[in-house]
């Protein structure tokens, strides 16, 4: 694999470092998880020693209390032979300890140090707690999620967290070609609210044209969870071809001029809803209509 011999030491805690280091697990590299002796926050959590194991599975656990100088020690011993060192404390948390990137890197000059923080580094946000949730609000993403009962809807999946994971790993595999280059490490860093603000280039580009954005939430027939008779299916037909497609495919020819006309949902609402997600999976078979029935958690691993 790609990252073989790799050698990461991870003290996140929660979901992004965890989700970092185990995409980095998966191209090979060898991970030590590091808990204090209270145990990764996420273990206290409803069902949390099953997220736990889903995150960590396959790596090397070690218990290390940072708040003594026993503790300190033997991280410092571990960090001569590592390559990376995942974090997520925040700002100013490590220095305190003398497990900053400036000491850590006397010991080791090779070492990739990754830093993952909710609001960035410096700033008057900095030192902020928070979570996902927030780093949605401030991000301005979550305004961009459906109404439900006059709320933005929270995402059933920790966006921010995850992405913030996604891009760690991406910056310590692009460190570690830059170490492969010069043979010294570096200090990246992933900003979670600046990172999902990125994601949203394309709305804001929208509004700064006086444009009212693409039309993904649910507003256009085109693109649509309509319930049938056992569950959901979504259509994505957003290329007018498909949406023809998808129309005769339904016996609605008559609406295929009607694409991005909000009325024309009820239409296909009635038309969909008189059959199961079989039924219609036979009727589309191949065809190029954009639909798939939504799967719930257990029908998805079977699929």
């Amino acid at each position: 694999m790609l990252l073989d011999g790799v050698r990461v030491l991870d003290l996140s805690r929660l979901l992004p470092g965890g989700y970092c280091t185990q995409l980095l697990q998966a191209q090979g590299a060898e991970v030590t998880k590091i808990e204090p002796p209270a145990g990764d926050p996420i273990r206290a959590l409803p069902g949390g020693d099953a997220y736990f194991d889903v995150l960590h599975r396959g790596k090397h656990l070690l218990t290390l209390d940072l708040r003594t100088e026993g503790g300190r020690d033997a991280l410092r011993r571990r960090v001569v032979d590592a390559d990376v060192l995942v974090e997520g404390f925040r700002p100013g948390v490590m220095e305190r300890m003398e497990l900053g990137y400036a000491a850590l890197v006397a010991i080791n000059p090779t070492l990739v140090y990754c830093a993952i923080t909710g609001y960035g580094s410096d700033g008057p946000m900095a030192r902020r707690a928070g979570h996902d949730l927030n780093y949605l609000a401030r991000s301005g993403a979550l305004s961009l999620m459906p109404l439900r009962d006059g709320v933005p809807a929270i995402p059933g999946l920790q966006v921010a967290d995850l992405a913030g994971g996604l891009q760690a790993a991406f910056c310590i595999a692009a460190a570690l070609v830059g170490r492969a280059r010069t043979g010294r490490g570096s200090r990246v860093e992933v900003s979670m609210t600046d990172l999902i603000r990125s994601w949203t280039a394309l709305p804001r580009a929208a509004r700064r044209a006086g444009l009212p954005g693409l039309p993904l939430t649910g507003e256009v027939p085109c693109y649509h969870v309509y319930a049938v008779a056992d569950g959901f299916l979504t259509v994505a037909a957003l290329e007018s071809d498909f949406w023809g497609e998808f129309c005769r495919a339904i016996d609605r020819e008559d609406l295929t001029d009607r694409q991005f006309d909000p009325a024309a949902i009820e239409a296909v609402q009635a038309t969909l809803g008189r059959a199961t997600r079989a039924e219609w999976a036979t009727r589309f078979g191949d065809r190029d209509v954009c639909v798939e029935p939504a799967l719930r958690l257990e029908e998805s691993e079977a699929d």
